[in-house]
């Protein structure tokens, strides 16, 4: 019995130094206090190496986040997770002081990598200034055709012969109408008007007094006062309507006249639109206006993201589309390319930008199609456009006029050729605009004090 017991104890002993054995063959091949094995801790200094090896890109835009940049964002950081490239998104808000803000950034060389420029004039300003990367090496190194993916109108977005942005969004623009108004009103929806046809259906769209008139049009011009000029007078003029060469400006022409003289005569004859001082001191927006229905049309279908908004803007009725009304004949259709993509020339990672650049304009726009903007690149399908375009708003946007006027491609847009100096000529325009729209000055006396200012910078 002693001798059972005695092996027992032996056998006990002799397991126990083999368990002490193993732990300590276990510790000599990596095995921590804790129990986390070599293989382990070699897989988090694995991915503490990946993650201080990671570029890390920001990306300045106008369009809130929740719009569709986000998740545009958040795919990519899948796709490049292992690639060693990630973006974050900063939304500036793009107005005046907006894009201040973002131009003290990219002049001192924090904290942005990419960002969008809404307008050629403000590229031309930004690429002249040393704000936006010249991308001609970059494309002659790979041998990337833009006009591949764009047709030749990439070229109109150029800047002195050079590429200094990826167009990322087709732009086709038309009158936001109220379908209800027009519908109870007996109005169909045109397919094509003329300015004085347009003026008529804003007085009988017009109706009501103090808080409870309801305006046949809101022009917006609180935001921009060119849109008169940018949206009207180019369907006639085309896309250069600002100059009649590199060396005189067009502003004194009748189709421009014409078409300030819309605008003021609406806000200020007429009583159809609210004028350009309430606009101003009321803080008015197209959401306050159009979503409320105190308007049944407005300027600009860039709001589709707010029309899908109910939480934010609750309504029911459904929102159509209309061509811009013209002066005379249309030549012209009003649209191009928008959401030009820029990468900042001092950022220390230009290579990443550009890899996101390319990705984001040929594949990453679907989720910000969601929020009402359309992919210029042919790679996307037309008909997936639509139906992201439209999702969670088939109650909301009239799908046939949604697509003709602002999806369906044209072959005839007015796009720019001529940027000379083209900020300062804008300001000379929008200077007076705004004095001729509170009274200040006749719309002939405006637009020819335009004509001379503009006249003495283009000549100089």
């Amino acid at each position: 019995m002693k001798r059972v017991r005695s092996f027992a104890m032996a056998m006990t002993l002799l397991m126990s130094l083999s368990l002490m054995g193993c732990g300590a063959a276990g510790g000599e091949k990596g095995q921590s206090s804790t129990g986390k094995s070599a293989v382990s801790e070699s897989e988090e200094n694995q991915e503490q190496t990946r993650s201080e090896d990671t570029v890390k890109l920001r990306l300045w835009g106008g369009v809130p986040a929740e719009a569709g940049p986000q998740a545009s964002c958040d795919e990519f950081n899948k796709l490049y997770q292992d690639k060693g490239i990630q973006v974050e998104y900063v939304r500036f808000v793009n107005d005046e002081t907006g894009n201040m803000k973002l131009e003290t950034n990219l002049l001192s060389g924090e904290g942005v990598d990419l960002y969008m420029t809404y307008s050629v004039d403000v590229l031309s300003k930004r690429a002249e200034g040393g704000m936006a990367l010249d991308l001609s090496e970059m494309m002659s190194a790979e041998k990337y055709d833009e006009v591949s993916y764009l047709g030749d109108m990439a070229k109109a977005y150029y800047i002195n012969g050079k590429p200094y942005s990826i167009p990322t969004k087709l732009d086709k623009y038309g009158i936001v109408i109220n379908k209800k108004m027009f519908d109870d009103a007996g109005i169909d929806i045109p397919t094509e008007w003329t300015v004085d046809e347009f003026r008529e259906v804003a007085k009988k769209l017009t109706h009501g007094t103090g808080q409870q008139k309801v305006y046949g049009m809101f022009w917006n011009s609180q935001q921009d006062l060119s849109y008169a000029m940018n949206f009207i007078a180019a369907q006639t003029l085309g896309g250069d309507p600002m100059y009649k060469s590199e060396k005189e400006s067009n502003f004194t022409d009748p189709v421009n006249v014409a078409a300030v003289d819309l605008v003021n005569e609406m806000m200020n004859v007429d009583k159809t639109s609210p004028s350009h001082t309430d606009s101003v001191t009321q803080k008015l927006s197209q959401e306050s206006m159009f979503l409320t229905g105190k308007c049944a049309m407005t300027i600009g279908p860039w709001m589709i993201r707010s029309i899908k908004n109910t939480d934010e803007y609750p309504h029911d009725f459904i929102t159509a589309f209309a061509p811009y009304p013209v002066v005379g004949k249309r030549k012209y259709t009003e649209g191009g390319y928008g959401d030009l993509l820029c990468i900042n020339p001092k950022s220390q990672h230009a290579k990443e930008a550009w890899e996101f650049a390319k990705w984001y304009a040929a594949e990453g726009m679907m989720e910000v199609a969601k929020g009402g903007r359309v992919p210029a690149y042919n790679t996307y399908n037309s008909k997936e456009i639509t139906e992201a375009f439209l999702n969670g708003a088939e109650n909301l946007l009239d799908a046939a006029t949604t697509e003709s006027v602002l999806i369906k491609p044209a072959n005839n847009y007015a796009v720019p050729s001529i940027t000379t100096h083209s900020a300062e000529i804008k300001k000379c325009y929008t200077d007076e605009v705004e004095k001729i729209l509170i009274g200040q000055e006749s719309t002939k006396e405006g637009m020819e004090n335009a004509k001379k200012a503009a006249d003495k910078i283009l000549q100089q």
